[in-house]
């Protein structure tokens, strides 16, 4: 019996294998509290972090030494950094937004609603905020502090939003169920509505022309970002799609899903889009804290080790 087994024991072990080679760890960072979010800023090797306790820290990738750090302040939620490495956005409970340098040298302060700020997101060149709210996310002049666009839905707000690579266009994953694609003005240029539950998470491919949706009804959906029409659709999973990310060639997809009726099990999956196909990553998906592109187009997970830990670990592309 154990001859017999010997050869599928094998083959498992180098399936084992082959995906533990997907990660590779490039740095552990300290953190002084749990990270509540993290920011990378472009391709310029800095990464952000925003703690429980309100600090900001920023790092340089894959040194991992600290190059700045903004002491705690209350009411701090959410955090985005320019794709130039210049500027972070701080999001707070207040319905505040304030810009700072990376230092953490304040530059100014703008209020965009009552409601706290749950998600910020810099357009490529650093012109436009956008803003997730409790109600239809918001387009802002960071430069000015003045607000661009309102933009639309039919009931409550959204649940995730993304800017294309050259920054023309802007998409909303919306909770009443329809994906919008706008201009740069807030203008309306494209509706998905063929969902039959909330999208939760949507990001357009490299070449700006498509873009992926995933959401309650456990399918990622690739729509064309010109008129909103199904490309095709990757097969259905058991669990929703709750976060997607674009790897820089294009060719691969990174997927969290979690089981819906516990909320305990987190899967996190690797797409080759080109056949279809996914496999498991080897990491506890629970502990993912952020995604991003950074020097040198590396491709860069973080996950929590501790409240008080989180390593960046490097994806093959």
């Amino acid at each position: 019996m154990r001859a017999a087994l010997a050869p599928v024991l094998a083959v498992l072990s180098l399936a084992v294998s082959a995906r533990a080679q997907d990660v590779r760890k490039l740095a552990t960072l300290a953190t002084t509290s749990e990270a509540e979010a993290v920011a990378v800023c472009g391709e310029t090797g800095l990464v952000a972090v925003l703690g429980h306790d309100g600090a900001i820290a920023v790092w340089r990738l894959p040194s991992g030494e600290q190059v700045a750090r903004r002491p705690a302040e209350d009411g701090a939620r959410s955090l985005a950094c320019s794709a130039d490495g210049m500027w972070l956005a701080i999001g707070k409970r207040d319905g505040s937004v304030a810009i700072a340098d990376v230092s953490g040298t304040p530059i100014r302060t703008f209020s965009v609603d009552q409601h706290a700020v749950y998600a910020l997101a810099f357009s490529p060149d650093k012109s436009l905020l956008a803003v997730e709210l409790g109600g239809p996310t918001q387009l802002w002049d960071p430069a000015r502090g003045v607000m661009v666009a309102a933009l639309e839905t039919d009931f409550d707000g959204g649940a995730d939003m993304a800017f294309s690579p050259d920054g023309s266009l802007f998409a909303t994953a919306d909770f009443d169920t329809a994906v919008r694609i706008y201009d740069r003005a807030g203008k309306l240029k494209a509706k998905y509505t063929g969902l039959l539950l909330s999208p939760f998470t949507v990001r357009f491919l490299p070449d700006g022309k498509q873009l992926v949706v995933g959401g309650a009804d456990c399918t990622l959906t690739i729509l064309d970002a010109a008129d909103g029409h199904v490309v095709r659709a990757l097969p259905k999973q058991p669990d929703p799609v709750f976060a997607a990310a674009i790897l820089p060639s294009g060719a691969r997809l990174l997927s969290l899903h979690i089981d819906a009726t516990a909320l305990k099990t987190y899967t996190t999956l690797l797409w080759d889009l080109r056949s279809g196909t996914a496999h498991a990553l080897p990491i506890d998906g629970s502990n993912l804290k952020g995604f991003g592109v950074t020097a040198n187009h590396l491709p860069v997970l973080f996950l929590a080790d501790s409240k008080t830990s989180l390593t960046a670990w490097a994806l093959a592309d």
